[in-house]
């Protein structure tokens, strides 16, 4: 695979006849709520969110987050799902509360709507990109939606692959957006090409197939 670029050769659409966009990092800034539940969830359980476990969760849906998250708190495996269901609690009072979209995010979605079926394809459950996605003026414009809790999520490819077959796309003709790596695997997985869009810096998308700062660099 060829190593990112600082820029794409092509404008979207491009040669690609669908785009599908991730969404939680990418086209909003809800990683912030989600790094504040992580916190929160820490310390309502007396102990610190290290660097290390934010590596290691970064990228993953709640399940996996979860399962993780009472592994390090010592939570027993039969009460893990209590647990998931209260750091998703606190990210839901978060989420209400406010979510800002990423720069370009309206201005890109706008300009590909009508042009070529696009799709979204988020790890987060589907009441929560719901919740986010009424926030925003582009959350009725995508022609499908797919989530991880419909299929297993990111890494593994079927969340694109739905997001694919629900707007009749072929994979091998479609392009992906995703700020992290766990997303990048998933997109080449299921056959699209990725461009990466990194959310956090510490996380650089070198296995994307090509890399941009910014939406803003797409229009």
């Amino acid at each position: 695979m060829s190593s990112a670029t600082a820029r794409p050769s092509v404008s979207l659409p491009g040669p690609w006849a669908a785009v599908v966009f991730d969404m939680d990092g990418l086209l909003v800034h809800t990683e912030r709520q989600w790094l504040q539940a992580k916190l929160e969830l820490f310390r309502r359980h007396g102990q610190e969110l290290t660097t290390a476990d934010r590596a290691n969760v970064f990228g993953l849906a709640d399940l996996e987050t979860a399962t993780y998250f009472a592994g390090r708190l010592g939570v027993p495996t039969h009460e893990m799902q209590d647990l998931r269901a209260e750091y998703m609690s606190i990210v839901g009072t978060l989420i209400d509360d406010g979510v800002e979209i990423t720069d370009g995010a309206t201005e890109l979605v706008d300009s590909l709507r009508g042009r070529v079926p696009i799709a979204l394809a988020s790890n987060t459950r589907r009441s929560l990109v719901d919740r986010v996605l009424a926030q925003t003026p582009f959350g009725e414009w995508f022609g499908a939606i797919a989530t991880g809790d419909e299929v297993p999520p990111k890494p593994a490819p079927d969340v694109y692959r739905l997001a694919c077959e629900r707007i009749g796309a072929d994979p091998a003709k479609a392009i992906a957006l995703e700020d992290s790596p766990t997303g990048v695997q998933a997109a080449q997985a299921a056959g699209l090409h990725c461009i990466g869009v990194p959310s956090d810096a510490a996380h650089p998308l070198k296995d994307a197939d090509q890399q941009v700062k910014s939406l803003t660099e797409l229009l």
